[in-house]
């Protein structure tokens, strides 16, 4: 047997060595051994999904199959084939309880949010965590250290870390770490007749002299599903110039209500195929470009969820088949043009959206409107590189605006009317206006510099910096900043960031415990902690997401309370409202003892190393939240109460 397993650990090995010098598309295209793989959980009898590879998750496409477990813990996790642990992982959100199996064929298997590992490995684990004294915990053993052959239990299904709700989460991963689709390897477990459905699509300008049904801005429709299962649009369709469609559309699964990712996008104008998708593989180290991939702006503001059917600037995706304009229509004439949107799923069920769209010419004439501009009705905004000023007119004058770049002024006309707005547009690129003038009205821009993605840069006003690194931005920035007392505004929260910014900031007022003050996100109401240092009257802070940034004091400790402290065990509950735990550790005579956390629930129960051995003498709880508060309990561990059951007698009749 031990000679049996040292081979196949240097089998291993040589396939993870040969398979990393190959070309991954390729290299995958040939490996979707049928039957390699079991399913892990019920292997052999029918299972259902409640999420898919390329689901749209927040931040995130999802990375594998999420299995349902009859919406309970328990269940045995099977091997999908031979392989030995390369990875074992406790963490308090994401994954949770994790293993990853590493297999001969080069490729590696993971099984998250389980309840308990199998033996040894449990074992292993928990002493590594006593020897480390901390809940979460990367372990990465001795290869061939912890086999497991094909169909052999390696732990029970749960729900730890961050599911909502009890599942198997299971990915298939190639010798580079990209994400393979599970569903390709064959399940039998997994049935679907089922086509995808189509929600919304949204149809874009997305260039300056860009329009649709006359206006520099995005329109929805619902496609409407036909008798023969086709879907139209329930309204004509009218653009000029460079355009777009975002998607929202999801999978359907035959005997579930859940809602999956699409696997394949096909576009077509005029026949001649314009942009394909699909969702086969894509590199775990390239997970946060997702965000570039969708309308970001749109998932902040209503948490939809657009998916974008051109390729966009920054993307660093292989996942598209597309034209000269990456997707992107350039309507010229003013002809019709007939589109066809197809959506596929893994088992090649799908469906079709049929619409026409009319060219309309390229400069329309400008109605002329005898109008004053509302001192109160004027907007400005940035979209993609351009900015776009909104102003309402009314009674006696014809609108138009001055922008004032540096000291110097410039005249320009409207360039469309929408409903009772003058909309006046420029390229950004070609200059940055810091105020505009209408009527009698003038707005500031707030635009401060032009960023470039891909190099490392700095912007300083008197009382705030920004810098950024070469890996920060998908896209061009146009950098927007405002602070208002001991507030400041970057940009909005619809632009998207690929990597993280430093900022720092000085506010109006200094805080009197800056200890216990730091830097929240605001968002819709509530207030995210960020962190922060400060450096004298400065904080210098760290963010992935632009917005409203907020200082403020959390000098409330974290609260706990026990609903047992025997010799038994130690179980409770633990939460901060603000600032949110940061880490926690029980003590029993000095000696540290291991508290699981499910941070959904706030719940921490404990795990001896020996359970032979009884907790004696006092316990010491502390629990320390984001900001420095900590809280700290202490009490004598006591045998366990035992309240009997009072019986039910049952009635004579």
């Amino acid at each position: 047997m031990q000679d049996y397993l040292r081979t196949m650990v240097r089998i291993s090995l040589f396939v993870l060595l040969f398979a990393g010098a190959a070309d991954v598309t390729v290299a995958q295209k040939q490996s979707y051994t049928q039957g390699y793989y079991q399913f892990p959980i019920r292997p052999g009898l029918a299972n259902s999904l409640a999420g898919g590879l390329g689901d749209l998750r927040s931040n995130h496409f999802h990375a594998g199959l999420d299995i349902r477990t009859e919406q309970r813990e328990g269940l045995p996790v099977y091997a999908a084939a031979e392989g030995y642990v390369y990875k074992v992982a406790v963490q308090r959100s994401g994954y949770g309880n994790v293993i990853f199996l590493r297999h001969p064929n080069g490729q590696t298997t993971v099984y998250g949010h389980l309840l308990k590992f199998s033996e040894p490995l449990a074992t292993y684990v928990r002493e590594e965590q006593y020897k480390k004294q901390t809940f979460e915990i990367d372990l990465f053993p001795e290869a061939g250290k912890y086999m497991f052959r094909k169909g052999e239990v390696i732990a029970l299904s749960g729900n730890t870390g961050g599911s909502a709700g009890p599942h198997l989460h299971f990915e298939v991963r190639d010798s580079k770490d990209n994400y393979l689709n599970p569903l390709y390897f064959g399940f039998k477990e997994i049935r679907d007749v089922t086509p995808p459905k189509f929600v919304n699509l949204a149809v874009r300008p997305l260039d300056i002299n860009g329009r649709v049904n006359g206006q520099f801005d995005r329109k929805v429709y619902a496609p409407v599903k036909q008798k023969d299962g086709s879907y139209r649009l329930p309204y004509p369709v009218s653009a000029t110039g460079i355009i777009g469609f975002d998607l929202v559309a999801h999978d359907q699964m035959t005997g579930t209500g859940f809602r999956y990712g699409l696997q394949c996008i096909e576009i077509r104008m005029d026949g001649r195929e314009v942009f394909s998708y699909n969702m086969e593989i894509f590199p775990n180290t390239s997970t946060r470009d997702y965000n570039n991939l969708i309308d970001y702006e749109t998932e902040q503001k209503t948490g939809q969820r657009f998916l974008k059917c051109y390729v966009p600037d920054g993307n660093n995706f292989n996942l598209y088949k597309t034209d000269a304009y990456k997707g992107k229509l350039n309507i010229t004439d003013t002809l019709s043009h007939e589109v066809r949107i197809r959506i596929s799923d893994s088992f090649e069920n799908f469906s079709e959206l049929i619409f026409t769209i009319k060219g309309e010419a390229q400069n329309p004439p400008l109605p002329v409107f005898p109008a004053e501009v509302n001192p109160e009705w004027v907007q400005t905004e940035v979209q993609e590189n351009t900015l776009i000023v909104k102003a309402k007119y009314y009674r006696s004058l014809e609108p138009s605006a001055t922008y004032y770049v540096q000291g110097k002024e410039q005249n320009k006309a409207p360039d469309f009317y929408a409903g009772e707005s003058a909309v006046f547009l420029t390229d950004l690129r070609e200059h940055r206006p810091d105020s505009v003038k209408i009527g009698t009205s003038t707005v500031k821009t707030f635009l401060r510099s032009q960023v470039l993605p891909g190099i490392a840069s700095s912007f300083k006003e008197a009382k705030w910096s920004v810098d950024f690194k070469n890996t920060s931005l998908f896209d061009t920035l146009f950098l927007t900043g405002q602070q208002n007392f001991n507030a400041l505004t970057i940009n909005n929260r619809g632009t998207a960031l690929n990597d993280y910014i430093s900022v720092t900031f000085t506010p109006e007022k200094a805080p009197e415990m800056k200890e216990r003050t730091q830097v929240y996100r605001y968002l819709n109401g509530d207030y995210r902690f960020l962190g922060g240092k400060w450096d004298g009257d400065m904080i210098r802070f760290d963010t992935r997401e632009l917005g409203t940034f907020v200082i403020q004091a959390d000098t409330v400790p974290p609260r706990a309370r026990l609903v047992e402290h025997s010799k038994k065990r130690i179980r409770g509950y633990i939460w901060d409202p603000m600032s949110g735990i940061n880490h926690f550790k029980a003590l029993v005579n000095g000696e540290w003892v291991l508290l699981n956390y499910d941070f959904k629930k706030g719940y921490i129960w404990s795990e001896k190393l020996d359970e032979n051995q009884p907790f004696e003498g006092e316990l010491v709880l502390e629990v320390t939240d984001r900001a420095g508060n900590s809280t700290i309990l202490r009490t004598e561990l006591v045998d366990p109460v035992v309240i009997p059951k009072k019986k039910i007698r049952k009635r004579k009749r």
